[in-house]
């Protein structure tokens, strides 16, 4: 049993950090050579009919598996239940939510190769959706090492067969498939895994069928808006200016996203977690943990979204050739959108852990919205810069709007405004660091120079002690070395 919420949260964001680092970085490289060798339209088509599917994505699960990490993580009566209730609804979302993916596509009048890859997309999205619940049953009982491990192994499978299709020429359905292949195993890994450590489904009752769709309404809604303003963006740019642009917005868009990993790992272990002592009723202990989540984000956060933008305009010729050279505008934009997103997971899971999902569907919804209305009025006028800067305004509105819902919850309006002034700071070092000495470097060390400039800034505005520095380090040596056996003598 581990001794404290913030220790499990660590152990678990350890163990799925390790494993999702590597799985990104797998993705990002197999990404890339793909990319290069097929090109921004061949790019552009893939990227749509996934962008369709991750559209149609949420119908496979309407906010259900939340619900079951809330019941096992805090030991509700009832919880394999629900498991088993999410399960058999699946039998009938999933195939309901491929069939739409692929209507709209037909509808829309796409091209054939498109159709097709929208096809394969849709069995990808079905696998998807059910080791979603697997793992989340997983991860009700933090038992998240196995999810880690099965992700990894699946994005080396995937990657495989991604830059064997693009060599082969199979154009966007090989690329289709190649996602395929890392989901299947996934569905398989996790079946194991849940039989294995006894988190299995048990035989649902009429009532926990009504349960589950009075809890999951919230999520179900929150599902739908995120996906809407996480994916109108691709969909316009197709109808307004066609496969070539939704290539060169992918290329922005997947480095900016590669990052979005981090914030996820750690909600992963956040969540039960802040279920766990809310179930207990431990106020204090819950704003700690929400206080130390948000700063801890700042510190993720601020480095790696002015990093990236300031590096935009030697990265993408270095990486992804001249073809891609429009990306370069965008992505000197789109990563400005990863402070307010990074900011924004605490506030979601703290939502979520207490049962006021409602307010975070509200928030979600209203972000849609005003995403809609951006894009509407910018991409016809400026096409992939202007989507990204309808994401920047989104997310940024987003955070504001948690941040009303939670202040009760923070230290104090006050303390919150600072860390948000500091992040700026750090932010605004890296920024000038990378884009004026910087610019005379060769590009590695320009970027060693940014980092080094970060760490500086991150210690000078306290968003980082030397205190968290050591304790983190101290942790990582036990996790090396093994516990010390004086100290194991010592607690005997």
């Amino acid at each position: 049993m581990l001794d404290s919420p913030g220790k499990a949260i660590a152990q678990n964001a350890a163990w799925l950090l390790v494993a999702t680092t590597g799985q990104k970085v797998i993705a990002f490289f197999a990404f890339t050579m793909a990319a290069g060798i097929v090109g921004r339209f061949v790019t552009g088509e893939y990227f749509y009919a996934v962008a369709v599917t991750s559209l149609f994505v949420v119908l496979g699960d309407l906010g259900m598996t939340p619900v079951v990490i809330r019941a096992i993580a805090s030991g509700a009566e009832g919880s394999h239940r629900l498991f088993g209730a999410v399960l058999r609804a699946k039998i009938f979302l999933v195939p309901m939510a491929a069939l739409c993916a692929v209507g709209f596509v037909l509808i829309s009048g796409a091209s054939s190769v498109i159709v097709l890859t929208t096809v394969i997309a849709a069995f990808v999205m079905s696998a998807d959706s059910v080791h979603l619940a697997l793992y989340g049953a997983l991860r009700g009982r933090q038992l998240l090492r196995y999810e880690a491990l099965g992700m990894f192994i699946g994005q080396a499978l995937t990657a495989i067969a991604a830059i064997s299709a693009a060599t082969s020429g199979w154009g966007a359905p090989g690329l289709a498939m190649a996602l395929l292949v890392g989901s299947t195993w996934n569905v398989g890994w996790a079946w194991a895994q849940t039989r294995r450590n006894r988190v299995a489904p048990e035989r649902p009752q009429r009532a926990d069928f009504r349960m589950l769709a009075r809890q999951a309404l919230p999520f179900a809604l929150a599902g739908i808006f995120v996906k809407v303003y996480s994916y109108l963006d691709s969909l316009m740019l197709k109808a307004f200016h066609g496969e070539a642009d939704v290539g060169t917005y992918a290329v922005a868009y997947k480095v900016t996203y590669a990052f979005q990993f981090l914030p996820l790992v750690f909600t992963a272990a956040l969540f039960p977690a802040m279920s766990a002592v809310h179930a207990d009723g431990d106020k204090e202990k819950l704003q700690r943990v929400f206080a130390g989540a948000l700063r801890l984000m700042a510190i993720v956060g601020a480095p790696l979204t002015a990093g990236i933008a300031a590096v935009a305009s030697r990265f993408i010729p270095t990486v992804y050739g001249l073809d891609f050279l429009g990306s370069v505008a965008v992505l000197e934009v789109l990563p400005w959108v990863l402070l307010p997103i990074f900011l924004d997971f605490p506030i979601g899971s703290l939502l979520n852990a207490t049962h006021r999902a409602h307010l975070k569907t509200g928030a979600m919804g209203a972000t849609m919205v005003l995403n809609a209305v951006l894009n509407a009025f910018l991409i016809p006028l400026y096409g992939p810069v202007g989507a990204a800067w309808a994401g920047v305004g989104s997310f940024w509105f987003l955070l504001f709007v948690g941040v009303f819902f939670t202040w009760k919850e923070l230290p104090s309006l006050r303390w919150f405004g600072w860390l948000l002034a500091r992040s700026g700071m750090v932010a605004g070092a890296i920024w000038v660091a990378v884009r004026e000495p910087g610019a005379i470097m060769p590009f590695p060390l320009a970027v060693l120079f940014g980092a080094a400039v970060g760490v500086i800034a991150l210690l000078v505005t306290r968003l980082l002690t030397l205190q968290d520095v050591t304790i983190a380090w101290q942790w990582l040596m036990r996790r090396v070395k093994g516990p010390d056996p004086i100290d194991e003598e010592a607690h005997a």
